[in-house]
């Protein structure tokens, strides 16, 4: 039994797939698996994916018969899971090479069920544009979160025999699935622990579901109300303010 698990999505990720996977083979704490799941891509992702499984056995491809967006994908992986600990990394982002070596210890420390990092921001060639993403090295609430998610997908990691196995909600349409998920951890009253130091980079490529702000605001906003079941002024406000914090989070270095 590995010690992580980690879920990695990829749909046409041919351009990052192996830098991202990369970012994981190198890491210092060696105790993983990874479950790569392709959602149908139409170029040659599952080729690269496939060769780079065969270079290390902790690696397993998973091709799927019907592409159903990122959530379902993430779910897909979690389902197969054997680890202790489950974590996320997405085909285009990347972690230092600390990221588990430090993460799990912290967890460990702090028996923590839920934990997240700091993270910088990159663009489409590896190039930081703005300021890191700095998490309080503090303990965070259901309440915390609702007013603003601090959750980085790339950073979070949650630990089974605590939490159970938590999955995605795919009617979301991979919008505000992983804060949905964050906040079910949370609602049953677990705690999460930030890490403040930067352990992973976050990639924004142009023509992502999440650069469509209005669209993102929206999503979020039908999420407080209908998921959480927050009044239509509750909910308006914390998007109102999860929106102005989100334009600080792109301020240019």
């Amino acid at each position: 039994m590995p010690k992580v698990s980690v879920i990695m999505p990829a749909y046409n990720a041919v351009s990052y797939l192996e830098e991202s996977v990369n970012s994981l083979k190198n890491q210092g704490f060696q105790d993983w698996e990874l479950l790569l799941i392709d959602d149908c891509s139409k170029d040659e992702t599952v080729s690269l994916a496939k060769k780079i499984a065969k270079t290390d056995p902790r690696i397993q491809v998973v091709q799927k018969e019907k592409n159903s967006g990122s959530a379902d994908t993430r779910n897909t992986g979690i389902k197969l899971a054997k680890g202790e600990y489950i974590a996320f990394l997405d085909a285009d982002d990347l972690w230092e090479p600390e990221f588990l070596e430090k993460m799990i210890p912290f967890m460990q420390k702090y028996q923590s069920p839920f934990s997240f990092s700091s993270y910088r921001i990159v663009d489409e060639n590896g190039t930081e544009f703005c300021e890191p993403f700095m998490v309080k090295a503090k303990e965070y609430t259901y309440r915390d979160l609702l007013f603003y998610n601090r959750v980085g997908l790339l950073t979070a990691i949650y630990h089974v025999p605590s939490v159970g196995k938590k999955f995605f909600d795919p009617s979301l349409k991979s919008l505000r699935d992983d804060y949905a998920l964050w906040l079910d951890i949370l609602r049953e009253g677990k705690k999460a622990f930030g890490n403040s130091e930067i352990l992973a980079r976050y990639r924004v490529r142009r023509g992502a579901a999440t650069s469509n702000k209005k669209k993102v605001m929206f999503a979020h906003f039908r999420m407080l109300k209908n998921r959480e079941k927050l009044s239509f002024f509750s909910a308006l406000v914390l998007t109102f303010i999860h929106g102005i914090r989100g334009l600080r989070k792109y301020k240019n270095k």
